[in-house]
Parts: C-alpha cells; structure tokens; sequence
C-alpha cells in the first residue's frame, strides 16, 4: 500500500490584492507544482471574509491536514480564525497587497513559489494573539494606524501606492489620543499617534516597525508611536525601510505577554489590515505555539 495522501484545501479571496492573474492561473500552478504523489487537494473561491472563516472551520473538521490561505493578511486573519484549535496545518500564498506575515517568515510572493514550499513540509510553531474576543497574527494596531486602515479598505484600491496617499492627506491633521495602558501588570499613560502591537516586525511592505519581533517567542512588541514633526517625517519613513525605526526617539517599545488598554472612546482597530470596531478597553493576551505553518 502506498502512502496516504496529505489533503489540502486551498482558500482563495478572489478580492484581496493586486496579482489577480496568478489568482486566475493557481489551479495550473498547483497540479504543476505540488507532488501529485504525496497530495490531492481542493481549491475553494470565497465571495466574502466571513465566507473564508466558515469554509476554513469546515475544512478543518472535514480532516484536511493543510489548508492554505491564498490572498494577504486579512485573509489569511479569517482562515486561522476558522481552523485554530485544530490539528490542520497553515500553508500561506501570499497574494495580498502588503503581505506582512510572508515578509517576516521569508515566504516568496511569487504564487508558484510558495506553492513549491509546501512540497517541502517544513513546519514551524508560531504564536497569535487575542485581542477582545477576535484574533491577530501579525499586527494589530490601534490610532492613526486604525485610521488609515479603515480608509484603505473603502477605498476600494489596493497597493502601496493608494496607502501612501491616504498616510500623507490623513497625517498633518489627526491629533494624538491619550492612552491608559497595564503592560504585564504594570500601568504606564502615554500620548500617541498610534500604537502597534506587533506579533510580527512588520505592517506589510517590508515597512518594519519593530525590528526585533519575533512570532515564536511568546511575546507581543508593543510599540508606541508619537507624532512626529511634518518636516521629519521622510526621515521616519526611510527608518521604518531600513529596519532602524527602533533607534527613533519618536518610538517605545515594550515586550509584553498581555496587554490591557484603555482608550477614550470607543475606537477603531486595525486587525491583520483590515478594520475593526471596538469598545474602549482592549484585553490582548499573547497565545505561545498556538499555530503549525510551512515555511522555507
């Protein structure tokens, strides 16, 4: 008797990003890619976020041992929703607009790519964290950064290029919040343009905001941002490229495993990228090896 075929079950936001071509080929590139021998597999096209939740939280119970997200972190967001607590394994093909989670662990962005990866089951354990009663893998963040997340989304436009322009109209007028924190039991009161919490080093893009971060060392960074002048911020932005951010004055960064936030008003969140509402307080509380993802 020959091996048992692993199962994977592919789920596509035929919306996400900017690659719509590759979307359009992945059935091709898949049977050319995968090892036919060791896989059979299912591709599944989702017509909305919580459509992508449900049809992951089904795959997982139907057995499958790999289910892959094809699309960027807000999808990726509802496919771990849908299969955390099960045994299945996170394959990631990154086809977003950002990409952060990709960026960090070193999976390419070409489709093809990634999809040889899974050939090599290479796994590593990684941590997620809950915010309230939802989830994050690599950011989340809270302020200005919310802000423009939300914007981004109704924009209807995706790349680089449409979240830059929204940064820059946004920025010269937004007025920092005052925030209560508890980091780890102990209370700290900060002004800030933003706050990050970041799972992973980076937004997306490669725009690194803690160059440390780690996603398997049980800790979230929790990265508090200050307004910066106008005339200073290009010298902000070639920081955050070149992975020293964490030398600006302008930025505190504290690891922490839980995290307790009180704001104001009730706010928006960025989770993954995407916009979330939220109450005045927010409980993030940092959940080690919680999740098997292939990697390079």
């Amino acid at each position: 008797m020959g091996e048992i075929k692993k199962r994977i079950f592919f789920i596509v936001n035929p919306v996400s990003g900017v690659r719509q071509s590759q979307k359009k080929m992945l059935s091709g590139l898949v049977a050319k890619t995968l090892d036919a021998g060791r896989f059979e597999w299912e591709i599944a096209y989702s017509r909305s976020p919580e459509q992508v939740m449900t049809l992951s939280r089904e795959a997982a119970a139907s057995g499958f041992g790999i289910i892959a997200a094809v699309g960027g972190d807000g999808t990726l967001n509802q496919v771990v929703k849908g299969m955390i607590g099960n045994d299945s394994l996170l394959a990631l093909i990154p086809a977003g607009s950002g990409n952060g989670l990709a960026h960090h662990l070193g999976i390419p962005v070409d489709v093809g790519e990634s999809l040889a990866i899974i050939n090599n089951m290479k796994i590593k354990e990684i941590d997620t964290v809950s915010l309230n009663d939802n989830l994050f893998i690599s950011i989340a963040g809270v302020g200005f950064d919310a802000l423009v997340a939300k914007k981004f989304a109704r924009s209807g436009q995706r790349g680089f290029l449409s979240y830059f322009k929204i940064v820059s109209k946004e920025y010269p007028d937004y007025i920092p919040e005052n925030y209560e924190l508890v980091i780890d039991g102990k209370p700290y009161s900060r002004e800030a343009l933003f706050i990050s919490f970041a799972n992973t080093n980076q937004f997306g893009y490669n725009t690194i905001i803690s160059p440390t971060a780690r996603i398997d060392d049980g800790l979230v960074d929790v990265c508090i941002v200050r307004k910066v002048p106008v005339i200073y911020a290009p010298y902000i932005v070639g920081l955050l490229l070149t992975r020293k951010i964490d030398t600006s004055e302008y930025l505190e960064i504290i690891k922490a495993r839980s995290v307790q936030v009180l704001m104001n008003k009730s706010s928006w969140v960025n989770l993954d990228g995407e916009p979330v509402r939220m109450g005045k307080e927010l409980d993030i509380r940092v959940n080690p090896a919680s999740l098997k993802i292939i990697i390079p």
